[in-house]
């Protein structure tokens, strides 16, 4: 009695684990097919970049080596220096000259058009109170009015532009200019630089001085008028 209840108890544990272990392999099938198909719509959403016809699937095989690099800088610096050989001093000063006129707006022509007779205009600056304040504005000037710019407030950039092209130059305050002055003083941008960078009885620091066409200013100016009498 006791060996047959043992054979059914048997049977009965290994009954237990053959089920246990389908449900884990069911469970685990399962889980790959619940897998593959999450896999399959993201593939259907954004599909895998396929590499174009004749390139290589490697992305460094798209990469240009450092040595083409290097031999393309060196092919724009060798046809440079080829063309300055070729090139005499006016074929190297109209080149320049290009070059500069390149990157004027139309307005900074008008300014340089404005000094090219010879003159000054003022030039104030803003800073702040403090004594080694940030300038509050620069280059504010009435060249751009003597000058009818089409963008009046955009003056200081304008000159701030030429400046750093070379083509004006500034200079020490014109006692001749001292009614002009006044009127810039009076421009509502320098007033308005001037409040923001006082405070209290501390009022803002004000630079005067005087804007001209530079050397190479004069230089363009002059060869594009020659060039146009020319034609």
């Amino acid at each position: 009695m006791a060996q047959s209840f043992n054979r059914l108890v048997g049977r009965a544990v290994d009954n237990a684990r053959l089920g246990l272990d389908i449900a884990n392999r069911t469970a685990s099938w399962t889980q790959q097919q619940m897998v593959d198909a999450i896999r399959r719509g993201l593939d259907e959403i954004s599909p895998a970049p396929q590499p174009a016809a004749g390139r290589s699937a490697d992305p460094d095989d798209d990469v240009e080596p450092v040595e083409q690099q290097s031999d393309s800088l060196n092919g724009k610096l060798s046809q440079l220096l080829s063309r300055a050989l070729d090139q005499n001093t006016r074929g190297s000063q109209a080149e320049l000259y290009h070059h500069l006129l390149d990157q004027l707006v139309a307005d900074e022509a008008r300014i340089l058009g404005g000094l090219s007779d010879g003159s000054s205009s003022p030039l104030v600056n803003v800073y702040s109170w403090r004594a080694q304040g940030k300038p509050v504005l620069e280059n504010a000037s009435l060249i751009g009015r003597m000058a009818n710019v089409a963008l009046p407030k955009m003056t200081p950039k304008y000159v701030t532009h030429l400046l750093a092209l070379g083509l004006v130059q500034t200079g020490p305050e014109d006692s001749l200019l001292k009614t002009e002055y006044e009127v810039l003083m009076a421009e509502t941008m320098v007033l308005d630089a001037i409040k923001a960078g006082s405070k209290g009885p501390l009022p803002a620091k004000t630079e005067k001085l005087s804007l001209s066409l530079s050397e190479l200013g004069h230089a363009l100016w002059a060869a594009a008028i020659v060039q146009e009498e020319n034609l």
